[in-house]
C-alpha cells in the first residue's frame, strides 16, 4: 500500500511540474548572428527551451533551427501558459568550439506583440576572449564597494533580459572580455564611518587587456 501511495504522489508531482502550453498562441524569437567584423554567421544551431527552474525543475526543447546564409534565424513555438516560465535561447551550444556559445534568458513579458527580436547577436572567436577579475581587498568594516561597471567589448556568454539592480544584488566581479583593448572601470565606495550619514565616492580606472587573464584589485 505504501509503495502504491508513493508512486501516486510521485506521479502527481511530475504532472504538476509539467510545463503547460497555449495551443492557440504562437510566439517568435528572431535575430541575426554576426562575427566581430559584422559578417553574417551561417549554419549555427539555435535552440529554444522552456524551464521551470529550480533543483527539481522541468525543461522542454520546443524549437530549433540553423542560422541562414545571411545569419538570420526565426523560431516559432507555442507560448507557455505560465508567465514565470523561462524561455531560453541557446546559440551554438556544443557545436563549434572556435566560436563562443551564448545563452539568453527571457520571459513572456520580454515579447512584444508575441515576438522577441534579439537583433544582431555577436559571436566572438573563443581565441579572442579572456577574463577580467575584480579583486576586492577590504581593509575596514566601515566601507563597501557597490555598482561595479565596465565599458568595453564583452563576450556576454550569458544574458538575462530581466536582471534587476538593487542593493541586495551580488556584485559581479568576473567579466569575459575581448583581448587587446582598454576597459573603463567605474565603481562607488560607500563610507559608513558615520552610520547616519554615509558618504559615496565615485572611482574610475582604465585597465589594459592584452592576451592573458587580468586581475585588478580595489583596495578600500
Amino acid at each position: 500500500m505504501k509503495k502504491i501511495l508513493l508512486l501516486f504522489i510521485t506521479a502527481s508531482l511530475c504532472y504538476a511540474c509539467e510545463i503547460q502550453y497555449d495551443g492557440e498562441t504562437r510566439i517568435v524569437v528572431q535575430g541575426q548572428l554576426i562575427d566581430k567584423n559584422n559578417n553574417p554567421v551561417s549554419n549555427k544551431k539555435i535552440e529554444i527551451t522552456t524551464s521551470t527552474g529550480g533543483t527539481f525543475g522541468t525543461s522542454d526543447l520546443i524549437s530549433y533551427a540553423n542560422s541562414g546564409a545571411d545569419g538570420k534565424f526565426t523560431l516559432i513555438f507555442p507560448a507557455p501558459k505560465n508567465d514565470s516560465i523561462s524561455i531560453v535561447t541557446s546559440i551554438n551550444q556544443y557545436q563549434n568550439n572556435e566560436l563562443q556559445s551564448k545563452t539568453i534568458y527571457g520571459l513572456k513579458k520580454n515579447f512584444s506583440n508575441y515576438k522577441l527580436d534579439l537583433n544582431q547577436v555577436v559571436l566572438y572567436e573563443t581565441k579572442d576572449i579572456t577574463q577580467l577579475d575584480i579583486l576586492l581587498n577590504k581593509t575596514t568594516n566601515n566601507k563597501q564597494v557597490t555598482d561595479i561597471q565596465i565599458e568595453g567589448l564583452q563576450s556576454n556568454s550569458y544574458i538575462d533580459l530581466n536582471t534587476k539592480k538593487d542593493k541586495y544584488q551580488v556584485l559581479n566581479t568576473h567579466f569575459d572580455v575581448i583581448k587587446n583593448q582598454n576597459i573603463n572601470l567605474s565603481y562607488k565606495i560607500l563610507d559608513y564611518s558615520n552610520p547616519t550619514k554615509p558618504v559615496a565616492t565615485d572611482h574610475k580606472a582604465t585597465i589594459a587587456i592584452n592576451s592573458e587573464k587580468v586581475i585588478h584589485s580595489i583596495t578600500y
